[in-house]
């Protein structure tokens, strides 16, 4: 009997060996970089040493069909879960894609396109409202990479509520009752303009449903953007316009952002760019407040390992009057 067992226990080991190893196969990957950051102005004095970790578990496999599927979860610094996404790929023989996900959105991938070495305009300082969609909540996704042979990327997604998190338990759901948020949908349309080397262009819309609350009235939010791109040799310019809109009982918000950037491949290590970018913020009952930053960087790859430099500059910073603030950032990046 022992020995019916023992073999009734091999055989079971090599069956699951084997299925899981035709479902696919599970990876850790991730990055971590080390930041050293001094600022002035009104600035908090502090350590100015910093650092910050990435961890994704990932798996992938493949259908009888040859439909791809795909599974990721990143980890926090604080080794607890975040977003999570399963994505069905070469859907329908195609180069469309399904994803369960709430790992980004598609206006929240291209809220600021221009070119830069290191990092964008407003990325060390400051404060402000731009196009984010329904970045952070679970979702459904859907992406066609390439429409009728143009180039042109289709991205869309949506939620049934806005800011409800990542995915709940299996047979569960999550979300607010009552609350001041609706459903969610977005779509963007990306891709390099044929006939036309170098030059790329993009779209994205972003409209929040509004939720009836019984003493504040109807909320709602709307966001749009649009980029141009060109790219010729190791120059790269790029000018991208972004609106967002909320709605709040009888009284609505605005904010209009423009962002201008330039980029210089020095080598195939070196890279530096100049950007700026302007935000203005307008609710009808105040007057018209401008933040405006600009920042220079600089790349520099050694293998896996990037050193990055940035110097940024705002006026009116987190749209109060009157405040100035810089700061220098030096990065160590390494993905491993």
């Amino acid at each position: 009997m022992k020995n019916i067992t023992k073999v009734g226990l091999s055989a079971l080991a090599g069956a699951l060996a084997m299925t899981s190893a035709n479902a696919g196969e599970m990876s850790l990957s991730g990055s971590m970089e080390a930041t050293w950051t001094k600022g002035s102005g009104y600035h908090t004095t502090g350590n100015p040493l910093g650092m910050d970790k990435e961890l994704s578990v990932t798996g992938s496999g493949e259908l009888d069909n040859g439909t791809t599927v795909s599974y990721k979860q990143t980890i926090t610094d604080a080794m607890g879960f975040n977003d999570s996404e399963l994505v069905f790929g070469n859907v329908f023989g195609t180069t469309a894609s399904i994803a369960m996900t709430s790992t980004g959105s598609p206006i929240s991938a291209i809220d600021d396109v221009t070119p830069t070495a290191f990092e964008e305009a407003n990325a060390l300082i400051g404060s402000i409202d731009d196009v984010n969609g329904m970045d952070g909540t679970y979702g459904i996704r859907a992406t066609m990479a390439d429409v009728l042979g143009s180039g042109f990327k289709i991205d869309a997604m949506y939620t049934t509520d806005v800011g409800s998190g990542d995915a709940q338990s299996d047979n569960g759901t999550s979300g607010e009752l009552g609350g001041t948020s609706d459903d969610g949908k977005e779509i963007t349309i990306t891709g390099n303009v044929p006939m036309l080397e170098g030059l790329s262009v993009g779209f994205g819309y972003y409209d929040q449903g509004s939720a009836a609350t019984s003493t504040q009235g109807h909320y709602g939010q709307e966001e749009g953007t649009a980029y141009v791109k060109y790219s010729t040799g190791p120059i790269s310019v790029g000018y991208q316009k972004g609106a967002v809109s909320i709605h709040g009982g009888s009284a609505e918000t605005e904010y209009v952002n423009d962002y201008i950037g330039i980029s210089y491949k020095i080598n195939d290590d070196v890279s530096i760019s100049y950007n700026e970018m302007e935000s203005m913020k307008s609710n009808g009952s105040a007057a018209n407040m401008v933040q405006e930053f600009d920042s220079i960087s600089l790349s520099y790859s050694i293998g896996g390992m990037v050193i990055g430099i940035a110097d940024a500059e705002v006026s009116n910073s987190s749209y109060t009057s009157g405040r100035s603030m810089d700061e220098t950032s030096v990065s160590l990046s390494i993905a491993f």
